[in-house]
């Protein structure tokens, strides 16, 4: 069970962390700040790495990495050497406790959500019963034996061309440090990337869009483990590990975006620093996933929108020095535009159809609980009420903005037919509602935050609190005391029954879904008990270097990653070649016709992996010359358990 890779969890959640921290530090930023930029910063320090790696003729592992790190570390620190070494770049004092407020909602929420995520997998050894998790499994198995990770040629394992390899490389570069297997180093993986990544990157996007205080990163805490969309969904449905990652470090970006546009507080340091740290987070989540940029991208147009409109204020009625403002505009009008043209997958791959009504898709947008969720109680109301917030106060407006842009897009992608407008709007994200429903606990966990903010102004500005603990007392020290004592109790009770609430509905509804999808039977749809237990027994009757011939779609493919023995599609969706092709059309006259033992020869395929018919999506690709096995002269039977098989060519000579 887990407790047996606790030691490897450790060290994955430092490896992975420790990058961006150093990164972080050169920068200049300091105490929280710098751990939670840290996320962001560790996937572009370790997608360059995985990026040159190849072109310096090494394998990409934990070594580049370090490289890598060290050398952007002292670079940064060369470039902010006029920065002072505050968490702020300003002198600011707080007490003890105030300061440490802010690693304490990290350290819970990520105890709830690596909790609700082992819960869901259910030990490290199990994996997704999932379309995609072949390839992704697969992928950290190549990177293994290659040495290779990047983005620019990882897509070769399928003959395909360019991929956004972050999560694969963030996989492999754990699998690699600790000698894992696949399945265990994805899931540690995993883990790390839900239950760390994503609440320090929620945490400091409350903080540099909203403040310091401490209802705020509380809130964030809670609200963030609390909402079925995300972490988990992406575990769950595709299965979307890549989105995973990119969505968990994308509010680092977010917060940097918003000091970089000053609708950030005053303390949040606008400077070369900044600027540096958004292009390593963006280099990173580019290649985490190019959808999640364009996300990011989103959020920023109503923070330039506020850039620009400001500064046009105070050159109004100066002719001359509104040219600059209104040619900035304008030419990120023109970029923005640009990318969300270019930046889209095939309209072949954006195939999604719409999932609910429009009235159905407005109601789970408002309530952030897509896709059939309980609806998200604990966190909706302050979320909510955050919204009414940010229209009374102006500094906020730009963040009622986006969620009115995110809800929009949820709507039209989940409530709207397919058409050239629905296309336009959101083929950004495949026209896939899950990918885009993943999005909205981003707005969520901000909005809940000021409406938590909100509530404890208020309730400290109330004239019974002030009578209870102001003038009404007249010994000063028994009032702080009691203060003081009565505001922790009263803290540590509602955490508890707002970690316990936000568990319920939508969160434990997903935990059953995503376990569902990790729970192998002998009807699993993707590799049963029996099939797993002839994976794991190849080593006995498949030489090494053989290559197994299968039907994919049955998840004979995963023989790479599970079993060690490559199979001749690594994907679903691998490219197949004529010779490939002639042996799924003709293997069952392989006994009298040379040309399909030419084509076993080329392709070195003298075995056969038969899981029978039962597909991951339920359908049927099985090739003409996989049927009826049984029957083929040509071949031997070397292996069963169950409707699990094992075949060998007999008919082409020796292998």
């Amino acid at each position: 069970m887990w407790w047996s890779v606790l030691p490897q969890l450790i060290g994955a959640a430092l490896l992975l962390v420790s990058p961006g921290l150093l990164v972080a530090l050169g920068l200049r930023y300091r105490g929280f700040d710098a751990l939670g930029l840290s996320p962001a910063l560790s996937v572009g320090v370790i997608v360059m790495a995985s990026t040159v790696s190849p072109f310096l003729n090494i394998r990409f592992n934990l070594v580049p990495v370090a490289v890598v790190a060290l050398a952007l570390g002292v670079v940064a620190w060369f470039l902010s050497r006029s920065r002072k070494g505050s968490s702020t770049g300003t002198a600011v004092r707080s007490s003890l406790w105030r300061r440490s407020i802010p690693f304490v909602s990290a350290g819970l929420a990520m105890a709830v959500v690596g909790a609700r995520v082992m819960q869901a997998v259910g030990g490290p050894e199990h994996f997704s019963q999932t379309y995609d998790a072949v390839f992704h499994l697969n992928s950290v198995k190549y990177s293994l034996d290659t040495g290779n990770a990047s983005s620019l040629t990882i897509g070769n394992m399928t003959g395909g061309g360019f991929y956004p390899a972050g999560w694969n490389a963030v996989a492999s570069l754990v699998a690699s440090t600790f000698a894992l297997d696949v399945p265990s180093a994805v899931n540690i993986a995993n883990i790390v990337i839900a239950a760390l990544f994503w609440p320090l990157s929620c945490l400091l996007m409350s903080r540099w869009a909203i403040g310091r205080s401490p209802a705020v990163a509380l809130a964030v805490g809670i609200a963030c483990a609390s909402l079925g969309a995300f972490p988990l969904l992406m575990m769950d449905f595709g299965v979307l590990y890549p989105n995973l990652l990119s969505i968990s470090v994308l509010p680092g970006s977010i917060a940097l975006a918003a000091a970089i546009s000053r609708v950030a507080p005053a303390w949040v340091p606008r400077d070369l620093p900044a600027f540096l740290a958004l292009i390593l987070s963006l280099s990173g989540l580019l290649a985490a996933h190019p959808t999640t940029f364009m996300a990011w991208l989103t959020w920023t147009a109503p923070m330039a929108a506020v850039l620009a409109w400001k500064a046009i204020r105070l050159r109004r009625g100066n002719s001359q020095r509104l040219g600059r403002p209104i040619a900035a505009l304008l030419a990120y009008c023109v970029v923005f535009l640009a990318l969300w043209i270019v930046l889209r997958p095939p309209s072949d791959a954006s195939f999604w159809g719409p999932y609910h009504t429009v009235p159905q898709s407005l109601g789970e947008a408002l309530v952030f609980s897509p896709l059939d969720l309980p609806t998200a109680w604990l966190v909706a109301p302050f979320a909510l009420l955050g919204v009414w917030t940010c229209v009374r106060r102006p500094r906020y407006r730009w963040i009622v903005a986006v969620f009115l842009i995110f809800t929009g897009l949820f709507v039209v992608v989940s409530g709207l037919p397919i058409s050239r407008v629905r296309s336009l709007l959101t083929g950004v994200w495949y026209n896939d509602t899950y990918r885009i429903a993943a999005l909205l606990p981003v707005i969520a966990v901000l909005l809940a935050a000021l409406g938590l903010d909100w509530v404890c102004e208020k309730i400290n500005a109330s004239p019974l609190i002030r009578t209870v603990f102001g003038a009404g007392n007249p010994n000063p020290a028994r009032r702080t005391a009691l203060r003081l004592s009565i505001q922790a109790g009263g803290t540590v009770l509602l955490i508890i029954g707002a970690v316990v609430l936000g568990q319920l509905g939508g969160m434990n509804r997903e935990v059953e879904q995503t376990a569902a999808k990790y729970t192998l039977s002998a009807s699993s749809p993707l590799v049963s008990t029996d099939e797993l237990a002839i994976i794991q027994r190849l080593h006995n009757v498949v030489p090494h270097d053989a290559v197994l011939i299968g039907n994919p779609y049955t998840g004979a493919s995963l023989s790479y990653a599970l079993g060690d023995r490559k199979s001749a599609q690594l994907h679903i969706l691998s490219y197949v070649s004529p010779d490939l092709q002639e042996i799924y059309d003709r293997l069952g006259t392989v006994s009298n016709d040379p040309d399909v033992c030419r084509a076993v020869r080329s392709q070195h395929a003298y075995y056969i992996l038969d899981f029978g018919t039962l597909e991951v999506h339920g359908g049927n690709h099985t090739p003409a010359g996989l049927i009826h096995l049984d029957e083929n002269p040509g071949v031997q039977l070397v292996d069963s358990q169950g409707n699990a098989k094992v075949y060998k060519i007999t008919a082409c000579g020796s292998n």
